[in-house]
């Protein structure tokens, strides 16, 4: 498994999109991912048939995945179209970790996702995607390339959250109950196709490209998410006590927009 993973992260890191006229290049500042392991049946209800939802194992009991993936857009831009126009906006993707039953992909589903930029109406207008407003209050600091402060407050309607995390007390990477530590950097760290619902019960789909990721380990100190338990996935403690969170202060990314419409919900 171990050799078969590396491969797939390199196949992915190597596969770099050709531009297209809405390819999008951005460098995500203060990247965090924040898992928690959630009840197979209540994910279950939410995910579509046609995909199949990726599980770990923690003493006999099998556990769908959920992530909230936080970060500043620093210079968001498209490449090809207005490629001087720099944008920067906070953002968090609310997603589940999938696998296309079709292709055997390991993907991600978006339960949707919260922009500090009134530029949301853009996707939510001409793709139908599942994003909403949201305004952010935000503190970095570092010090000796560690967060001595990661805190985020986010305002948005059934989605506000807040994030106070650091990485000052570094611990081992958390793969228990994937196979191995590439395993789960594979998982949780580097899927390249999303899928979400669109707002015409439609299935969307697009493809990101980024590199192999450096990441810290982090603590939480006061983690909280409205969007999970709107959603019916975790309660409030639940969510005090994340699987993992992963931190990265920069990371290169590539979106290949726009979105294709995929198929009807199962």
């Amino acid at each position: 498994m171990k050799n078969l993973n590396s491969s797939e992260i390199n196949d992915r890191v190597d596969n770099i999109p050709s531009d297209r006229l809405l390819t999008v290049d951005t460098t995500l500042e203060h990247f965090s991912i924040i898992t928690y392991t959630v009840d197979l049946e209540k994910l279950r209800r939410i995910i579509p048939n046609q995909f199949d939802i990726y599980t770990i194992n923690l003493e006999g009991v099998q556990y769908g995945l959920v992530s909230a993936v936080t970060f500043i857009d620093k210079d968001f831009r498209f490449k090809k179209l207005l490629p001087f126009l720099k944008l920067s906006f906070p953002q968090t993707n609310y997603r589940a970790y999938i696998t296309d039953k079709k292709t055997g992909e390991k993907c991600a589903w978006f339960f949707g996702t919260a922009l500090g930029s009134k530029l949301v109406f853009i996707p939510k207008l001409l793709w139908k995607m599942p994003w909403f407003l949201a305004r952010y209050n935000s503190k970095f600091e570092i010090k000796n390339n560690s967060y001595k402060k990661y805190e985020i407050e986010i305002s948005a309607k059934n989605a506000n959250a807040t994030i106070d995390i650091s990485n000052e007390n570094l611990s081992e990477f958390n793969s228990k109950g994937f196979d191995s530590i590439e395993e789960a950097e594979l998982i949780l760290t580097h899927p390249v196709s999303g899928y979400f619902l669109r707002s015409d019960n439609k299935l969307g789909k697009y493809k990101i490209w980024h590199p192999k990721m450096k990441s810290s380990n982090g603590e939480s100190i006061t983690t909280y998410f409205q969007k999970f338990e709107s959603l019916g996935l975790l309660n409030v403690e639940q969510m005090s006590q994340p699987y993992s969170i992963l931190l990265t202060d920069k990371i290169e990314f590539i979106i290949d927009l726009p979105p294709k419409k995929i198929t009807t919900k199962n």
